[in-house]
Parts: structure tokens; C-alpha cells; sequence
């Protein structure tokens, strides 16, 4: 081809880096260098040596990543929450739903194995576990190199990579009191320094993020330390917990500390495409998310698990390319919605089990027939009502306050609860961890009891008269009025009525105050709520339910807003402690504070029926991994 066109030629094309496998002289060669990439064409002119070749490629602009998500658009997952979501900035949220975002959008240094039984940790965003100094106080990640954060204006057109000063920045945001984060009595005891640096900032009124604490340390650009003030037992599940996942500063240096809530910007395998507060979110898929082959290994014995993995297997993950959640309060619409297929799966509410079990707990062949498969589990979750010791009417420590919680307690029926509003798919609770965490105690037993008769002559001594309309007073003579709050859904106003009928047995005139679940959050925060029914779930360990009832917790978890020297002692005994006879001791003892004070009416532990569509491939649960869309996939018709 003659050469003194090619000035005349080129002003057409543009340049880019590419790599190209040639044949030349019966060879194949790899010509790494710069392309001439002629406009609207996929064919690139190189010259080498003065030849010049025409080979079909594909060129990657220098600078950029090719993105390696083999996710499908066209795969979509379907699913409801029956709860509102609070936000997404995974320092401040505290609730399921919205960590089951956060976990989607941010990586954490580790994860849980998705099949292991009992659960490990495996590496995440780490590229191994970490290195542990002898003592077991230090422990030392290496960051995977390439991981990017979705684009966003916070970056000024940059691509951006995950760093180790990424997971040090948010774990520095927890010590920062501006934050409010309800993690912070996880980590000030734990890390070395970081409660010195909470209590500097609240005395000079701001955080030094460019400060060193000594616990968080970065090595250089892919390794960070964290030293521990002492061995802790469980340290490294905390760094699995969204709320630990890493975070740009310049994300939210841009958006500022409110609206970094509603503008999560991660490295994780998904990204917000859309959200309508309260009513829908919708998930993309990341397209610089790392693909991944499917290889867990299923507990040996566990047929239902060996079925996944036989499917998975070997498939590049992941595969679903966007998740759309729509907020479904109502327990009758949701089912309706899994019947009329319009979401792909759902935890079967209790009150539409007998549609989908029959009374030995099977699958009905109504669903059996049409292919729909079934996950059931003991969750790792308690479900409780907290009395607020600070509320003027329930509130406080004297021995007529304590008379008066303890006639509530024992005057609730939550045999009743489970059998008619759980419709018997739950477990009743004698103790504060459930019966899959690890800690439980099957042979501890409570002393609480339903108990009307008791209930009424408690409040008898205490003098708590009735009045001519049945109902009583305060000793003051003043009318006693409980006020419970609780959400609008069909299972809340089931049980305002079950403690309605309760309170009547007993003489206690019952007031029922009404809000959005995200809102009463706020307000249990504040100690403004006098007892609200709630639940915590997808705890590793029985320390990390009991921190519930801690004074440090006051304002982050502790809605009953409870203070006991004896207790907070008993605690920081617990978390020290290796399992044995001493630690259950201190269980127990722990236990009993908080049934002789009144502090929670223990209700039950739930057995969760999930069913999901055909389609859904690989479907099941962890105890303790929040967000999987990306370890399942969609059959396309």
C-alpha cells in the first residue's frame, strides 16, 4: 500500500492503546502499542515496520478499566420489603432493610462464606485474611487492588479506587459524634485510641479526620492496621457488617453528612438507579464489580444446599443486572403480589402460612406443582417490647415503677401472640439470644409468666386502684395511661388489639400512638417512645444482642434507655470471657436484670417460610450475609 497518502488519510482517525494479535511470515505476534481508530469504525489502522494491517478489535481508551461485571440488564429481581428503608450511609443506619442496601453497594474488608456451616469469614475486598500479630491485638489487610467506585460527580470525572485510607475513613466517621453512629459502642472499647478521639472531638465540637489514632493505621496505599486495645473474641465479625464497609471522603465531603444518606456511592456489586423514599428502591448492577466464578462448597449432608451448588456451579457471577424493591407494609399485598408473580420471592407473612403450608409445615402442592421452592430457617432474631425507663409514667427505678412493668409484662399473653398472630411460626423466647446464636443457653428459663391473676395483685399492692370504670390510677390518684407506639401494618394492629384485651384483664387503660417505622427509629433514639414492639436480628454472637440493654448504648441500640452499674459490668465481663461455665453465668445473670427490672417483654424467635418463583436459581439464606442478589440468578424465559 503506497505510503504518501497516509498524512491525507489519517486526519479521520484517533488514537487510543490497544494490544493486537497479528500473523505475520506464518507467526502470530502481539503488537502492544498505539491504534489508529478511524471514527464510526471498529477497525483500527497500525503500522509496524511499515506495514500496515487492517484487524477487526476492540480498543480500551488508556486510563480506563474494562469492566469485567458479566451481570445481565434483562435479569431482573423482584422483591418487597415490608418495611420502610431509613437511608443509606452505612455509619448511621441501624435497621435490616437499610443495611440490606448498604451491604449491596459497599465492600467490606471480609464477608461471610456463602455455604460454610458452621459460618466463616472469607476475604473480601481483602485479598487474604488478615495477618494477626501473636498477642491477637493487630491485625494487618492487604486491599485487592481494582476495585472502583461507581462514577460519581464527587470524583470530578476521575475513576476512583478503593483504598486502605477508605476503611480507615470510615471507621474514623464512627468515632466522629456529628455522625451519630449507633456502631460506636461496638468499636470505642475495641480499637486503640478511637474512644480518645470521640471524647476530643465532642470536647472541642469537631472530628480531625487527618488526625492519627493509633488503632487505624495505613500502611501505604493498599494496607491498613488496626491494633486492638486487648484480644477481643470477636473482632473481625464487626468488619463484615456493612457499617464497616469502605467509603470516599470526597463522597461525602460533596454531599454533606444528611445527604450522603440518600447518595450511596460504593465499589460493591450494585449501585441506586432509583429511589422513592418509603416506596421504591431500584438496584443496578455495577459494571466495574469484579466477576467471580460460583465455587462454594455445601456442608456435607445438607441435600438442599447440594442442589444449589449443583446448579451454580462454575457460572460467572454475577448474573442478576438489576434489583427493583417495592415497599409492601401490607402482609395481604405482598402475597398477592408473590401469587400474582409480580415479585420473584418472599418471606411468607404469618398470616398467610396456611396459604402456602399445610399443617405439618409442607409445601402445598398448589406451589410444589408450579415449581416454587421453599427455604425455612430458625432466624437468628428476638422479638421484644421495650419499656422505657426514662418515660414518666413507666419510667424509672423505684420499686412502684418496677411493680408496674412487671404487671405489664406478665399481664401480655404471648402464647396468644404466637398462635394467633404468628400462627405458631415462631419460637417463644425465655431469653434474649436466640436459640441459633451462638450463646444461647437451652436449658435457661425465665422467670416471666403470663399471669393476669399475679399481674392485677401486684398492682394491687402497689396501689394501683381501680376506679368505678374498671380501670386504675397511679398511686398519686393521677390516671395511669400506657402508651405503646407502633407501625401501620395489619400485624401491628393485630397485636394493639391482643394488648389492648391484655391491658383490659389487668385494669390498665391502653393509648396506641401511630407512626412510619423509620420515624419511631428517630424517636426510640431520643428516649421519646414509652414502648414500642421491636426486633434485632443477624447478630454473630450473644455479645452483640446484650450490647441492647447497655448504658453506652443509649441513643444508638438501647431504646429501653436502661442504666445498671451491675449490668454494663456484666457486660464488659461477657466480652472478655471465653465460652464456658462463667460466661453462662454471666448470661444469666444478665437475664435476670433485665426480667427483675422490667426492662423487656420477650415475645418469640421467628421461623421464616421463603418461598421463591422457578426462575430464581440458587436461591437461599445466610444467618448472617444481609445482601445476596449477587451470589443467585434469573432463568430468562
Amino acid at each position: 500500500m503506497p505510503g504518501l497518502a497516509i498524512n491525507s488519510a489519517l486526519k479521520h482517525w484517533s488514537s487510543v492503546a490497544c494490544l493486537v494479535w497479528f500473523r505475520q511470515g506464518g507467526t502470530r505476534e502481539l503488537y502492544r502499542g498505539t491504534c489508529l481508530f478511524k471514527l464510526g469504525s471498529y477497525r483500527p489502522l497500525i503500522e509496524i515496520r511499515r506495514i500496515l494491517i487492517l484487524v477487526l478489535i476492540a480498543c480500551t481508551p488508556l486510563g480506563l478499566e474494562a469492566a469485567t461485571n458479566p451481570a445481565d440488564p434483562k435479569k431482573v429481581l423482584r422483591l418487597a420489603f415490608p418495611t420502610a428503608e431509613s437511608g443509606f450511609d452505612p455509619v448511621r443506619v441501624n435497621d435490616l432493610y437499610s443495611n440490606t442496601i448498604t451491604h449491596a453497594i459497599f465492600h467490606t474488608l471480609v464477608t461471610w462464606d456463602w455455604m460454610a456451616k458452621p459460618a466463616k469469614l472469607v476475604p473480601y475486598a481483602a485479598e487474604s485474611m488478615p495477618e494477626v500479630s501473636e498477642d491477637g491485638t493487630s491485625f494487618t489487610f492487604k486491599i485487592r487492588k481494582g476495585l472502583l467506585f461507581t462514577a460519581d460527580a464527587a470524583f470530578k470525572g476521575k475513576r476512583r479506587e478503593l483504598v486502605a485510607q477508605d476503611f480507615a475513613y470510615t471507621l474514623k466517621r464512627h468515632a466522629d459524634p456529628k455522625s451519630r453512629s449507633p456502631q460506636l459502642s461496638d468499636l470505642e472499647d475495641k480499637i486503640l485510641g478511637f474512644a480518645e478521639a470521640n471524647r476530643a472531638a465532642i470536647a472541642s465540637g469537631s472530628f480531625d479526620y487527618d488526625a492519627d489514632i493509633p488503632g487505624i493505621q495505613v500502611l501505604d496505599r493498599y494496607t491498613l492496621r488496626i491494633k486492638l486495645i486487648r484480644k477481643e473474641r470477636n473482632f473481625l465479625t464487626l468488619l463484615a457488617n456493612p457499617y464497616s464497609g469502605g467509603m470516599a471522603r470526597e463522597v461525602v465531603d460533596h454531599y454533606g453528612i444528611e445527604a450522603v444518606m440518600s447518595n450511596p456511592v460504593g465499589t460493591g456489586p450494585y449501585k441506586i438507579e432509583k429511589w422513592v423514599r418509603g416506596s421504591k428502591i431500584v438496584l443496578a448492577a455495577n459494571p466495574d464489580f469484579p466477576a467471580f466464578t460460583w465455587d462454594f462448597e455445601p456442608a456435607q449432608g445438607d441435600e438442599a444446599d447440594q442442589r444449589v451448588a449443583a446448579t451454580m456451579r462454575g457460572r460467572k457471577m454475577p448474573q442478576i443486572g438489576k434489583v427493583e424493591i417495592n415497599i409492601i407494609e401490607e402482609p395481604q399485598s405482598a402475597w398477592l403480589a408473590f401469587s400474582s408473580k409480580s415479585i420473584d420471592s418472599i418471606a411468607v407473612p404469618a398470616s398467610f402460612i396456611e396459604k402456602a403450608l399445610d399443617a405439618n409445615n409442607r409445601l402445598l402442592s398448589t406451589w410444589s406443582d408450579q415449581g416454587v421452592g421453599m427455604y425455612r430457617s430458625i432466624e437468628p432474631d428476638i422479638r421484644y417490647q421495650f419499656f422505657n425507663l426514662k418515660d414518666p409514667v413507666i419510667g424509672g427505678y423505684t420499686k412502684e415503677k418496677i411493680a408496674l412493668r412487671r404487671a405489664i409484662i406478665m399481664g401480655f399473653d404471648v402464647d396468644e401472640e404466637i398462635r394467633v398472630i404468628r400462627k405458631n411460626q415462631a419460637i417463644k423466647a425465655e431469653q434474649m439470644v436466640a436459640p441459633v446464636i451462638p450463646g444461647h443457653d437451652p436449658t435457661y428459663r425465665s422467670i416471666v409468666r403470663y399471669d393476669p391473676g399475679l399481674a392485677n395483685a401486684l398492682l394491687d399492692k402497689f396501689n394501683y386502684r381501680k376506679g368505678a370504670d374498671g380501670y386504675r390510677a397511679l398511686p398519686d390518684g393521677k390516671p395511669l395511661i400506657f402508651t405503646i407506639f407502633s407501625t401501620t401494618n395489619s400485624i401491628d394492629r393485630e397485636r394493639d388489639e391482643l394488648w389492648k384485651r391484655s391491658m383490659d384483664r389487668i385494669g390498665i387503660r391502653l393509648e396506641v400512638k401511630k407512626d412510619k417505622f423509620p420515624e419511631l427509629l428517630k424517636q426510640g433514639k431520643q428516649c421519646a417512645i414509652p414502648s414500642w414492639a421491636l426486633g434485632w436480628t443477624r447478630s454473630s454472637e450473644s455479645e452483640f444482642v446484650m450490647k441492647l440493654l447497655s448504658s453506652k448504648t443509649i441513643g444508638q441500640n438501647n431504646y429501653a434507655c436502661f442504666e445498671s452499674k451491675a449490668y454494663d459490668q456484666y457486660f464488659e465481663d461477657l466480652k472478655r470471657l471465653p465460652d464456658g461455665p462463667e460466661r453462662t453465668r454471666v448470661l444469666h445473670n444478665m437475664y435476670r436484670l433485665m426480667e427483675v427490672y422490667g426492662v423487656l417483654g420477650l415475645s418469640s424467635t421467628s421461623i421464616a417460610t421463603r418461598l421463591h418463583h422457578p426462575w430464581v436459581e440458587g436461591y437461599r439464606k445466610h444467618p448472617l450475609l444481609l445482601s445476596d442478589f449477587h451470589l443467585m440468578d434469573i432463568r430468562k424465559p
